[in-house]
C-alpha cells in the first residue's frame, strides 16, 4: 500500500520543481527587464533633453518673431506714410496740370486772337490808330483775365 506521506511528498517535489522552473524563469525575464530599463532611462533622458532643446528653441523663434513682426509693422507704417505723400503729390501734380492746361488754353485763344490783329497792324488801314490798339491789348478785349492780359503784355514787350 502506498504510503500517504510518500505520495505528498512527491506531490510536493512536483510542484517544487515547477515553482523553480517559473522562478528561473521570471528571473532571467527580470534580468532582461534590469537591462532594457538602462536603455528606457537612457531614452527617457534622451527625450527629455530634446523636449527641453525644443522647448528653448521655440522661444527664441517667438522672440524672433515678435522682433520681426516689430520691425514689418514699422516698415508697413513708414510705406503707408510714404504712399500718403506720393497721393498728396499725385494730386498737386493733377492741380498743377489743370492750372497748366488752362493757362495754355487761354494762352493759345489769345495768341489766335492776336495773329489777324498783328497782320493787320502790318498794313495800316485807317491812319494807325487801330495798330496802337492792338499793340496795346493784343487780345483786342477778348479777356477780362488779369493773368491772361499780364501775358498777352508780356508778350507785346517780346516782339
Amino acid at each position: 500500500m502506498l504510503n500517504w506521506g510518500f505520495i505528498a511528498d512527491a506531490v510536493l517535489i512536483v510542484l517544487l520543481v515547477a515553482t523553480l522552473l517559473h522562478v528561473v524563469r521570471l528571473s532571467r525575464r527580470l534580468a532582461e527587464l534590469r537591462k532594457d530599463r538602462a536603455a528606457f532611462e537612457g531614452l527617457i533622458a534622451d527625450f527629455a533633453k530634446a523636449t527641453a532643446d525644443a522647448q528653448r528653441g521655440v522661444a527664441e523663434l517667438r522672440q524672433s518673431s515678435e522682433g520681426i513682426g516689430r520691425d514689418l509693422t514699422h516698415h508697413i507704417e513708414r510705406g503707408q506714410g510714404v504712399v500718403g505723400e506720393l497721393q498728396h503729390s499725385a494730386d498737386d501734380l493733377r492741380m498743377l496740370i489743370n492750372r497748366a492746361e488752362a493757362a495754355a488754353g487761354r494762352l493759345e485763344a489769345a495768341i489766335g486772337a492776336a495773329r489777324p490783329l498783328a497782320a493787320g497792324a502790318t498794313t495800316p488801314r485807317g491812319g494807325g490808330t487801330e495798330a496802337k490798339a492792338a499793340a496795346e491789348n493784343p487780345a483786342g478785349g477778348l479777356t477780362d483775365d488779369p493773368q491772361t492780359r499780364a501775358l498777352l503784355s508780356a508778350l507785346g514787350r517780346i516782339r
